[in-house]
């Protein structure tokens, strides 16, 4: 029953083989892939349609699959005109403690353009490690709260990790300095 489907797809995807890589998988066998851009179940039987473009970032077809939709969607991918998909938390209403909150949304102003050397910890909630680490980084923010450096943390699970950092384990650490905010230095 999905050759149909792949077959929609294939027409509209050899127009732009040039530009893209193309990938047809299982819903219920990629679900990890759905997450990943905010969705939890996929109803139905048509394709629903995911990008990535060469720096990460993620962008999602509107509406529902057609040739047109689909050509349409990956016209607009290519000119650069699709507004990004970003997993995140909402902004903390208020962010004043010794160790900043970041989220996907305010992630370049409370780290990239803060105008401070960094360190940020990426965590996961569930991670015995982080839980570990929380008291001693508290700390740590509470210490240098009058410095000229920001202490930050960011939960990785639940929020897009954009630019330079690569997070593949919790908790990662990364020192970020205020004149290479796009070369931060990871933690070993």
């Amino acid at each position: 029953g999905t050759n149909y489907w792949r077959n929609r797809i294939l027409k509209v995807a050899k127009g732009f083989t040039d530009s893209f890589s193309f990938a047809i998988s299982s819903k219920d066998d990629f679900q990890h892939e759905l997450n990943e851009f905010g969705h939890d179940y996929v109803k139905g039987d048509k394709p629903v349609v995911f990008a990535r473009n060469e720096k990460n970032q993620k962008f999602i077809m509107d509406g529902e699959f057609t040739t047109d939709s689909f050509e349409k969607f990956l016209t607009s991918l290519k000119a650069g005109e699709l507004e990004p998909y970003l997993k995140s938390e909402p902004v903390p209403d208020s962010n004043d403690g010794p160790v900043k909150v970041a989220v996907g949304r305010n992630f370049d102003e409370v780290v990239t353009d803060n105008g401070k050397d960094t360190l940020i910890e990426f965590y996961a909630p569930w991670c015995g490690h982080c839980k570990k680490l929380a008291p001693i980084y508290d700390e740590l923010g509470e210490k240098l709260k009058d410095e000229d450096v920001a202490i930050v943390k960011m939960d990785a699970n639940s929020n897009d990790v954009s630019g330079p950092y690569e997070v593949r384990g919790f908790p990662t650490l990364y020192w970020a300095p205020k004149d290479k905010k796009n070369s931060p230095v990871k933690y070993e």
